[in-house]
């Protein structure tokens, strides 16, 4: 995570500086693999809130090529390093926007197949005492929808006429690197990126935009997130014309 630009977007939240300004997203870097991507988990099975969706489709993500790609890779192997990308992605996907939980007030079960319990239930903490967008303490992973954007929009109400999150993902305009910790036992992946999202929430088009710091760590059944630190509040501004 870039240490300068954390502590700008910090000091912004801290100010109560709500507006959210249009940002424009880009494709960066080069192909993480020749390799397809492949999903890290099973998709997750039907509940009594109704079938469950199979997890988004990110295509490939773009990396940097770099040294950190290249330790990840002597560690982890190329194939394992697409799969925990396309992990970090469809999380990223999930969470920007999370309209299962919108929609039904319940945890998207999908984001229970990717990411460590303890994140998630941390990330759960924080928004039942955050309680609302503009709240304290700052998301790392899940967020309450506003109901002013600093743009016009109401999110929190518009939601109620549906949420459509069927828009490709897209990375930029910062880079999306990876490097791997060796501070604590087991190696960690760490994916450092840009996000965005268009969403519809009822008749409102809307982009979701999020600078994340993603640590993942390998199991049994696959890469699972184990924390997240975002740049700040999720970024919500006006999507480019269709």
């Amino acid at each position: 995570m870039r240490g300068a630009r954390r502590v700008v977007v910090a000091a912004l939240a801290v100010a109560g500086l709500s507006a959210c300004t249009a940002e424009t997203s880009m494709d960066a870097g080069r192909p993480s693999s020749s390799a397809p991507p492949v999903s890290s988990a099973p998709a997750p099975p039907a509940t009594a809130a109704g079938p469950v969706p199979p997890l988004p489709e990110v295509g490939e993500v773009p990396v940097e090529h770099d040294a950190g790609y290249a330790d990840a890779v002597s560690v982890f192997g190329a194939d394992q390093v697409t799969a925990a990308l396309t992990a970090d992605a469809q999380i990223a996907h999930l969470a920007l926007a999370d309209c299962w939980r919108w929609t039904s007030g319940n945890v998207d079960p999908r984001l229970a197949a990717l990411v460590a319990p303890e994140l998630l239930a941390r990330a759960l903490d924080e928004l039942a005492r955050s309680k609302d967008y503009h709240g304290w303490p700052l998301p790392s992973l899940l967020s309450h929808l506003p109901e002013d954007d600093g743009n016009g929009n109401n999110e929190a109400a518009a939601v109620a006429g549906g949420c459509d999150d069927s828009a490709p993902l897209r990375f930029g305009p910062w880079p999306t690197t990876v490097a791997v910790d060796r501070t604590s036992g087991e190696p960690l992946l760490v994916l450092t990126g840009s996000f965005v999202l268009h969403v519809r929430l009822g008749s409102t088009r809307v982009q979701a935009g999020q600078d994340w710091e993603f640590t993942s760590e390998r199991t049994a059944d696959g890469w699972r997130l184990t924390d997240a630190v975002p740049s700040g509040r999720v970024n919500w501004a006006p999507p480019p014309p269709e």
